[in-house]
């Protein structure tokens, strides 16, 4: 399904073949047909002002081509991601929380520190549009949960966090327009919500700690 690299302090997803992919990302976010999935780790500091363009830079020197590449940034060690997969989805997720929000609570006064929970969800069949948005909504629910589950506190609620701040999304999927549902009551929307449960869960167990090792994905 996907073919995991770490070129140059980041993670690459390469599917086996174009992915019809609906993502919040940076590079190439929308609605887009992709090759690759590209999370490029970024240092604490990082403060340039040209993420896309910094992303198109990363895939080029990575011999990608930019415009079939999915791009994002995180500050979390990229080769502490987590892969888990259920029947026909694959997800890996990196997970950073610099500081944990509670979606709906007090909007933060300053700039949230760097802390990201990338996640890409590949699934062998094709879903309508309805589906895709569906996948995502259904993806979200299950990180919420597994913060709440492992015990994230948000820093802006009293109560579990439900993410960060700059959270970033993919599901990719094959081409056509199949599958009319996946809600996490249907097949595909079940295996989601426990492979992204899973992986997220896992990631913010051992954040701040040693990092996971290759044979981990």
């Amino acid at each position: 399904m996907i073919r995991l690299a770490w070129p140059d302090d980041a993670l690459l997803a390469t599917f086996d073949a174009p992915r019809r992919c609906l993502s919040s990302a940076v590079l190439n976010g929308g609605v887009v047909t992709a090759r690759h999935w590209l999370n490029v780790q970024v240092g604490h500091d990082y403060a340039r002002l040209d993420p896309e363009a910094h992303l198109r830079e990363a895939a080029a020197a990575r011999g990608l081509d930019p415009g079939e590449t999915i791009g994002m940034l995180t500050a979390a060690d990229v080769r502490a991601g987590v892969r888990r997969d259920r029947g026909a989805v694959c997800v890996v997720a990196t997970v950073g929380i610099g500081e944990p929000l509670a979606a709906a609570g007090r909007r933060p006064h300053d700039l949230p520190r760097i802390g990201t929970i990338n996640v890409l969800v590949a699934v062998d069949a094709a879903l309508t549009d309805a589906a895709l948005v569906a996948a995502v909504q259904t993806a979200t629910e299950a990180k919420a949960q597994a913060l709440s589950d492992v015990g994230v506190p948000a820093l802006n609620h009293d109560g579990p966090a439900t993410g960060t701040a700059t959270d970033s999304i993919c599901v990719a999927v094959t081409p056509g327009d199949g599958v009319p549902f996946a809600g996490p009551a249907t097949p595909i929307g079940g295996a989601i919500a426990l492979a992204v449960h899973s992986a997220v869960a896992s990631g913010a167990r051992v954040y701040g700690h040693a990092a996971a090792t290759r044979e981990d994905l």
